[in-house]
């Protein structure tokens, strides 16, 4: 049985190394001595959870009662518990102060399994008994064990890396060529269960990659649109006959029904089913097939009657995020009334669609999803007209949405999914209006405010994804376009990913430095108008390039829907500037 200390210790070196190659290596040779459900459990305990994203794996333990239990665990008051905190700022370096040496280690399976319990626990009474579970499994552990605990306890492990880093290390333990990265990479785009795909690859190697399928209640990765400079662009990307379909701005949705059962998942493969019943009812009554799984996109709709005329109207995505609750559901469903559009379909009765090309896909779509009340089909056109397109896209701006999708209709016009894939393309508004583009940042730092925006920030230090070293480079700094409701909503995300120096996966140089630093979490969007040279971000930095900068920078939406991985790409941003 694999001692957990093993797993506390290589934690321990990965925070010191900043190197992308070394990290795999390390990961790599860790995971080659691992058996079983040690290999899935790990694979989880990496990520700092306990299971995969779609999955509930909050323990319902937060720092009140992480206090409390460290001062059972050690037999201190909780008020010297605090004096620690106050100083070191980690819960889990206080552990690791307080902790006695203990001759024996605990196993994987001892702490993932205590963290299961853990979390299992509900009902009244819950909050004592997580505390004294907690409480237990830290008496019998090393320092460095506690310290780690805690972390995950808390989620807070911060290793400064993602599920790529794991992919490819799995890819070198596994099947003996990193070269298998790509095709593991692929397989997870459709599993997304970290612990499942790495068990498997433990067992069979690359031949576990041939049994990975889309099943209903295990969401997959959306497929993305690239984008485009122009309509001339739109025309030359996608030749002959293409579909044109309306852009919706809200939270991306893929529903999976298996008789009875519906599910909802977000972008992030968060299950949503609870946020929105109306969905849920209304996929019961129009959805046909048994088994199914649908992409599409939620907004905040209403039809209206206006001069003796029912109209469509659309209300922004701020709107929207109203749902986003545990509580009051009722009360919200009312408030902010919404809808679906469907536009893809990805699994049928027991088969997969994700190979089907778009207009197969399109007609299966057709057939199973019968449009009545908030259900409706995405509307679109297809033509080879290029003029018919930018006329529907006019109309779409006028309607009060973001713009269109053209997408090919070629027979090899897969689903390809977790790619930004080269089938679809998006045109939005602001590209009409000369604004170069949209770009959806990940808040590295920010700056004390003055005047009105004491006590909170006065700007972000906003960066983007460095996808080879999978790390965050600086692009701008961005002060303008937040409501005082805005600024009230990002401190209260900020205040959670707050560290107290620069993390390892982020570049800031130093005549950049914020006055507080923020591990890479929370991704906003931003409206600008030119890209530029600058020695003074790190984006695209390299030997004979210096970084770039993003110019006029305004705040438009916290992207709630987006992971940082999800972010533009440093490679993005110089295609951009360069006109690629």
């Amino acid at each position: 049985m694999a001692r957990f200390i093993e797993l506390a210790e290589l934690f321990g070196e990965l925070e010191k190394i900043t190197s992308h190659k070394e990290i795999v290596r390390m990961i790599s040779e860790f995971f080659r001595g691992l058996k079983g459900d040690e290999v899935k459990d790990s694979a989880y305990l990496f990520l700092g959870s306990i299971g995969p994203a779609f999955e509930n794996t909050t323990l319902g333990i937060k720092d009140r009662l992480a206090v409390r239990a460290i001062a059972e665990a050690y037999g201190v008051s909780e008020g010297e518990v605090k004096k620690r905190y106050a100083r070191t700022g980690d819960l889990g370096d206080v552990a690791f102060e307080l902790s006695k040496k203990m001759e024996i280690s605990l196993t994987i399976e001892d702490v993932f399994q205590r963290l299961v319990q853990i979390k299992k626990v509900s009902g009244k009474g819950s909050q004592e008994e997580k505390t004294g579970l907690f409480s237990d499994i830290l008496q019998k552990a090393t320092p460095e064990e506690a310290k780690y605990i805690v972390r995950l306890v808390l989620g807070r492990l911060r290793l400064g890396f993602g599920d790529q880093f794991l992919l490819e290390a799995f890819s070198i333990a596994f099947t003996g060529d990193k070269k298998n990265a790509v095709k593991i990479k692929e397989s997870y785009s459709v599993c997304t269960d970290m612990g499942e795909l790495a068990k498997a690859l433990s067992e069979q190697g690359t031949g576990a990659l041939n049994f990975i399928s889309i099943k209903p209640g295990r969401p997959v990765k959306s497929m993305l649109s690239q984008r485009v400079e122009s309509f001339e662009e739109l025309e030359k990307r996608v030749q002959g006959k293409k579909a044109a379909e309306e852009k919706y701005d809200g939270e991306r949705i893929q529903v999976h029904k298996t008789g009875e059962e519906i599910k909802a998942f977000s972008r992030r493969l968060e299950d949503i089913t609870s946020q929105y019943p109306d969905i849920i009812e209304a996929v019961r009554e129009s959805v046909l097939a048994k088994e199914i799984v649908l992409d599409g996109e939620i907004v905040a709709y209403a039809e209206v009657e206006k001069d003796g005329t029912r109209i469509e109207e659309f209300y922004p995505f701020q709107n929207l995020m109203q749902r986003r609750r545990k509580y009051e559901i009722e009360k919200y469903r009312e408030k902010c009334p919404v809808a679906v559009f469907f536009f893809d379909i990805l699994y049928l009765n027991g088969e997969s669609i994700l190979k089907k090309s778009y207009l197969e896909r399109r007609a299966l779509l057709e057939m199973n999803v019968v449009e009545k009340g908030i259900i409706h089909l995405a509307n679109r056109i297809v033509t080879e007209s290029i003029e018919e397109i930018e006329d529907f896209f006019n109309e779409t701006v006028i309607k009060g949405l973001e713009g269109i999708v053209v997408k090919s209709t070629s027979s090899n016009s897969v689903y390809e999914a977790g790619k930004r894939s080269w089938f679809w393309f998006k045109w939005k508004q602001e590209y009409s209006e000369g604004m170069r583009e949209t770009f959806d940042l990940v808040i590295v730092g920010s700056y004390y405010g003055k005047g009105r925006r004491k006590g909170s920030f006065g700007a972000l230090l906003c960066a983007v994804l460095n996808e080879e070293e999978q790390r965050f480079e600086t692009l701008t700094k961005v002060g303008t376009g937040f409501t005082d409701a805005d600024a009230e909503e990002i401190n209260r995300l900020i205040s959670a990913h707050i560290v107290n120096e620069i993390p390892k996966n982020v570049s800031i140089r130093k005549g950049m430095l914020p006055d507080i630093f923020i591990e890479p979490a929370i991704v906003i969007e931003v409206l600008g108008s030119e890209i530029t040279n600058s020695p003074g971000h790190t984006a695209g930095e390299g030997k004979e390039e210096t970084g770039l900068a993003l110019r006029f920078p305004r705040f438009l939406r916290i992207r709630y829907d987006k992971t940082p991985y999800d972010a533009m790409t440093v490679k993005e941003v110089r295609d951009l500037k360069n006109g690629a």
